[in-house]
């Protein structure tokens, strides 16, 4: 699995041609989705601004009484196209804007004010519309960071539920002040971990700052923005003004992020059949070498982008081919990580070891034919699972370990990973300072000597009896 990134900056002086980046800006007129009548009338466009001298364009969300604006910015390459094995996911982006915020001093009715308006990274399908066509909650799927002047209050939303928000506390607040807010620089960053960070700064009025975080709310262990189902969704603005009339002006938009490409990935055999290993959860049963079908107690993954395995070149990723330990073994081209452990079995592996079965690291399989180390431009996501014992399993067809409670597991997780896995082994210490391998495993040196005889003497690295999932042991 590898990743990609983006980038869009649009300042809209050029109609013809008003972006810079991969994304595409898309402006809807008319009504909101499901308009019964009751929702706001959408009239975003681009238009000079009101605000300058000079002939600089801006983005109106929305102008008027009684309306709405939507603009989303929007890549195709988010979604997979048809028949298509890849689901792009964002893992982390980071969003700046600068808003003018006009009144309408001249409304016969309202205070001249706006609602508020929302910046989404969700499913654009479910924003507000045919009730009230409050667009500037924003989507109810997916991340949403509501301003809203209308309740002196602005908060960060995921799936609809507000994690984090800053209410007026006195009149001299940043809340209580945003009805009177002029031009607003917006900043809005989300890490692969989910955490969220918004600024908003009024450019007029040095000093006059609001700054709050949230965590999107993580799933088994998982970032909760990674583990979404983004197949629909996009970045937005919206937002409306119902009776108080006023206006949202957007300039100088500038996004950016990483995109998680999830390609089929590597199958894991299950008890319900193979399963892609970014698909795994806790509580799974993958089938085991050596105890049967066995759950999976944790499950967790780590990004290294290319900048990482410049710096790293020892995480660089081995690719084993179809065929090469022997035949149908992997039965697909099998990506590991350097150190992850391979089982291999023959009767020259039996007399240099004196054990039927060992394991070695991928990184030592190279020089064997079909074992290389593979490209990665655009970075390589790691993933583990655990179960309670150190497991052999198969990937790909191939019997390969799961993760090994050993002291080089801090090496190759996050430290909130560690602290997660302490949680759930009480006795981990315990694990660490005594390690128990699934199979013994060979030595750099060894390793070497062993492809050597296998190339020399025309002998696959896993014999066929071992090949097949016949040989797994009777659980017990």
């Amino acid at each position: 699995m590898g990743s990609q990134s983006f980038t869009y900056t649009n300042n809209f002086d050029n109609p013809q041609s008003p972006a810079s980046g991969n994304l595409t800006t898309t402006m809807q007129s008319g009504t909101a989705p499901g308009n019964t009548g009751t929702a706001p009338a959408l009239n975003t466009t681009i238009l000079p601004s009101r605000q300058d001298a000079d002939a600089d364009r801006e983005l109106v969300l929305y102008d008027g009484r009684n309306v709405g604006g939507f603009a989303e910015f929007f890549s195709e390459p988010f979604r997979a196209g048809p028949g298509e094995p890849e689901k792009p996911v964002i893992s982390e982006f980071s969003m700046n804007a600068r808003l003018d915020l006009i009144d309408n001093g001249g409304a016969t009715t309202g205070n001249g004010k706006i609602n508020g308006f929302s910046f989404n990274f969700g499913e654009t399908s479910t924003l507000p519309g045919g009730t009230r066509g409050a667009l500037e909650n924003g989507v109810s799927e997916g991340l949403s960071i509501r301003v809203l002047p209308s309740s002196d209050r602005v908060q960060i939303v995921w799936n609809g539920v507000v994690l984090s928000e800053a209410v007026s506390q006195n009149p001299n607040d940043f809340a209580a002040r945003l009805e009177n807010l002029r031009v607003l620089n917006m900043s809005v960053t989300v890490n692969d971990a989910g955490f969220v960070r918004v600024i908003l700064n009024e450019e007029l009025s040095p000093g006059t700052r609001l700054e709050f975080t949230a965590q999107i709310p993580p799933v088994d262990g998982k970032s909760g923005l990674t583990f979404a189902d983004q197949a629909d969704w996009g970045f937005s603005f919206a937002g409306r003004t119902a009776q108080n009339a006023g206006e949202v002006w957007i300039d100088d938009i500038r996004l950016s992020g990483t995109m998680v490409c999830f390609a089929k990935g590597t199958m894991i055999t299950t008890a319900t059949g193979p399963k892609a290993v970014e698909d795994l959860q806790p509580g799974d049963l993958v089938l085991t070498r050596d105890h049967g079908l066995q759950p999976i107690r944790w499950t967790g993954c780590w990004h290294a982008d290319a900048a990482k395995l410049a710096a790293k070149p020892q995480a660089q990723p081995i690719v084993i081919r179809q065929n090469a330990l022997g035949a149908n073994m992997p039965s697909a081209d099998l990506t590991v990580s350097p150190q992850h452990r391979i089982m291999v079995a023959s009767a020259i592996i039996e007399r240099m070891c004196n054990a039927p079965e060992v394991c070695v690291a991928a990184k030592h399989l190279l020089g064997h034919p079909g074992v290389e180390t593979a490209a990665a431009p655009d970075g390589v996501t790691y993933y583990h699972f655990l179960c309670d014992l150190h497991e052999i399993v198969l990937a790909n067809g191939a019997w390969a370990e799961s993760l090994l409670i050993a002291p080089e597991m801090y090496q190759s997780l996050p430290w909130s990973s560690v602290t997660r896995i302490f949680q759930l082994f009480p006795n981990l210490k315990a694990l660490l300072d005594n390690p128990q391998p699934a199979r013994p495993s060979m030595t750099r040196k060894q390793a070497a000597k062993m492809v050597e005889r296998h190339v020399h003497n025309d002998k696959p690295l896993v014999t066929t009896a071992l090949a097949s999932p016949k040989g797994v042991r009777a659980a017990g």
